[in-house]
């Protein structure tokens, strides 16, 4: 039996099938591109030599998927997960089209016979996904356009004000289409840049552009109300569904231009002044030590773009927000919440408090920073 090994290509929780040309009982219908094995290769070296002849890209074994099927009296094979390294895969002589399908959209095409058993233990393989950076509590990953997240007992109310804000056109939100195999939460993935502000600033123009979104999102919600359960902490005097969390780590950019905002779990009832003292607080940022004359420039920066608030109003929210926050996530970490076990190993909330307690002593000056101007 002469060995055929086949590429199952995973990228961002989809794999890569090719549409044969050729023989003419196998042209129209899809497989994992690959090859024969050469007397004196091995399935590897074999693989990677298929790919980049078929397909004028590199890949790299990952693992075998399970068993080996026949083709035929004389061929039998075996199929591997593989990642791209090097190049973008190209149809060649042997294939008309490529398709990136991700799990659900495995049995869309019209598979050759031997690839078919495979599927099952690659479906599995895509559903875990690829996982995305940051610190998700909810184990976001990416699969395809979409990221799915592990929902609780807010997601019903997350999900009907993402519904709200795309039916009043608010850019840059996902969209939620139900959930998936495993009963995770599917959104769409939204593309762009997202700046770390532990390491450096966001642009101004960045930021006034997030000033302005925020303040297009305060008036998308307008009129929105549901009964939750809702995720944040209880404010006093709470009177918008706000985001609660927005800060860089949530936001990606193309250009100066907020094109997604993510993380929407701790949405729910608030007030516009702790919206922004949120966005103050990790966009400015006051979480770290910067010039008291740059701290207030970007303050005013923030108040101009979003309108109708002084910074003041948002400097004097930031401490009560933030000790509700540490207070709030106590409470996550005394009763099971997951979040709360996951802010727990970075130091939250003893970190906030630290840093609320430095900021503190600068909130005087850069309030005095700011009147001067």
């Amino acid at each position: 039996m002469t060995l055929v090994v086949g590429a199952a290509m995973v990228r961002h929780g989809t794999v890569l099938a090719a549409r044969r040309t050729s023989p003419a009982d196998a042209a129209g219908r899809w497989e994992l591109p690959g090859g024969k094995v050469d007397p004196g290769e091995s399935p590897e070296v074999a693989l990677v030599r298929e790919i980049r002849e078929e397909l004028g890209c590199r890949v790299a074994v990952d693992s075998w998927l399970d068993g080996e099927h026949p083709i035929g009296p004389a061929h039998t094979l075996r199929g591997a997960v593989c990642r791209v390294e090097a190049g973008e895969p190209v149809a060649g002589p042997d294939h008309d089209q490529l398709r990136w399908l991700p799990p659900e959209a495995l049995e869309d095409v019209d598979w050759l016979e031997p690839d078919r058993p495979f599927l099952a233990e690659l479906r599995e393989v895509l559903l875990d996904g690829e996982t995305l950076p940051g610190g998700n509590v909810g184990g976001a990953v990416r699969i395809g356009e979409t990221v799915r997240r592990t929902p609780g007992p807010w997601t019903p109310a997350v999900h009907a004000l993402l519904g709200h804000l795309d039916a009043a056109g608010l850019r840059a939100v996902p969209r939620a289409h139900g959930f998936d195999a495993r009963g995770r939460e599917v959104l769409d993935y939204l593309p762009g840049e997202i700046v770390d502000v532990d390491t450096g600033l966001i642009s101004e123009p960045r930021l006034a552009d997030l000033g302005r979104w925020t303040r297009e999102f305060h008036d998308a919600v307008r009129g929105f109300s549901h009964p939750g359960p809702w995720r944040f902490f209880d404010v006093p005097g709470a009177t918008t569904i706000c985001h609660n969390d927005l800060a860089p780590y949530n936001v990606c950019f193309a250009g100066d231009e907020v094109s997604g905002v993510f993380d929407w779990d701790l949405a729910g009832p608030s007030t516009r002044p702790f919206e922004l003292a949120q966005l103050a607080w990790t966009g400015v940022p006051l979480f770290r030590t910067i010039s008291d004359r740059t701290a207030a420039a970007r303050m005013r920066l923030i108040a101009e773009a979003y309108g109708g608030v002084s910074p003041v109003e948002i400097l004097n929210a930031v401490v009560p927000l933030k000790r509700i926050g540490v207070e709030g996530i106590r409470d996550w970490i005394a009763t099971g919440d997951p979040a709360g076990a996951a802010q727990a190993a970075i130091g939250e909330p003893d970190r906030t408090a630290a840093q609320l307690d430095e900021f503190l002593v600068r909130l005087p000056r850069i309030g005095a920073a700011g009147a001067r101007r």
